[in-house]
């Protein structure tokens, strides 16, 4: 999923160095990090179930 960080206070790796994200600051996870609650929005989920029945469909 696409997460885009709304509130301060999300800590993350940006080139390598452990940094406050920005707000604003865009990024993609499997899940939302506990800490991150609140604090960011979802912009793209994607269904880990429709991306393995894709790859059935083309075998």
């Amino acid at each position: 999923m696409k997460l885009r960080v709304t509130k301060r206070g999300c800590f993350g790796r940006i080139d390598g160095a452990v940094t406050e994200l920005p707000i604003g600051h865009e990024f993609h996870a499997t899940d939302i990090p506990t800490a991150f609650i609140g604090r960011v929005i979802v912009l793209e989920q994607q269904s880990v179930e429709v991306e393995a029945d894709k790859k059935k469909k083309g075998k």
